[in-house]
C-alpha cells in the first residue's frame, strides 16, 4: 500500500494505538451505509410509485467507462472487503486494470441485479442513477436516467406528482459531504474511486491496534 496513505492516517487520526480512531472509521463507514440503504429504499419506493423499471437483466449503464464516484460510497465495500480477507487482493487486480476500464464489480454472468458483483454494497452513484431527479438550466425537475427508459411508456406518462417523490440526487450526496466533505467531493473514475477507498480503509486498519471493532 503507497506510503503517503499510512502519512494520511497519522494526519487524520494521531497515535495509530488509538482505539478512538477504530471506532471512528467504523462509525463513518456505518453513517455512509445508511446513506446508501435510505436511498436503495427511497429508489425502490419511487419505482413501484411511478413504475419506472430498468428492463430485465439490463446492464448498459455499467458498460459506461467514465462513471465517476466518490471513494465515500465505496467505504462499505472496502471494509467488507478488508474483513472478509479479500481487500489487497481486490485491490492488487485493480492495479493491473487498463485505465478507464469499466466498473471492476460488473460480470455478465452475475446473477446479482445489473450484473453486479457486489450488489449489497453498491456505490451511492450505483443506487440512484436512472431514478433519482436534478433540475436542469430552467429548474425545472427532472429525472436522471438512461435513454432505455426514456423509451418506456411509464417514463413517458410519468406525473409530476411521482416526480416529486423521486429521491433528490444532490440531496444523498449532501448527506455523504456531511459524513466527510473531502471524500464526498471527491469525484473519480469508478474504479479509482474504489481503489482509494480500499486504500484508506485498508491502511486505517492495518496500523491501527485493533482489527475492526465487529
Amino acid at each position: 500500500m503507497p506510503e503517503k496513505y499510512l502519512i494520511q492516517h497519522f494526519i487524520t487520526f494521531g497515535p495509530v494505538n488509538s482505539n478512538v480512531c477504530v471506532l471512528y472509521m467504523y462509525r463513518k463507514i456505518q453513517r455512509v451505509q445508511k446513506v446508501l440503504n435510505d436511498a436503495a429504499l427511497h429508489t425502490a419506493r419511487f419505482s413501484k410509485a411511478g413504475g419506472i423499471a430498468c428492463a430485465s437483466r439490463c446492464h448498459l449503464c455499467c458498460l459506461k467507462k467514465d462513471i465517476l464516484a466518490s471513494p465515500l460510497e465505496f467505504f462499505p465495500l472496502a471494509y467488507y472487503l478488508y474483513k472478509n480477507g479479500l481487500a489487497e487482493t481486490i485491490y492488487n487486480r485493480m492495479e493491473k486494470l487498463p485505465a478507464n476500464s469499466i466498473c471492476m464489480l460488473f460480470s455478465a454472468l452475475g446473477d446479482q441485479p445489473g450484473g453486479c458483483t457486489n450488489y449489497e454494497y453498491r456505490g451511492l452513484i450505483c443506487r440512484l442513477f436512472g431514478f433519482s431527479s436534478g433540475t436542469d438550466k430552467s429548474g425545472k425537475k427532472r429525472l436522471i436516467t438512461c435513454k432505455t427508459i426514456k423509451g418506456t411508456p411509464a417514463y413517458q406518462q410519468l406525473k409530476p406528482v411521482h416526480l416529486d417523490k423521486s429521491p433528490g440526487a444532490a440531496d444523498y450526496y449532501m448527506q455523504l459531504a456531511a459524513i466527510d466533505f473531502a471524500l464526498a467531493n471527491e469525484l473519480l473514475q469508478i474504479n479509482e474511486a474504489i481503489k482509494r477507498a480500499i486504500e484508506i480503509v485498508l491502511t486505517h486498519y492495518r496500523y491501527s491496534r485493533n482489527r475492526y471493532p465487529a
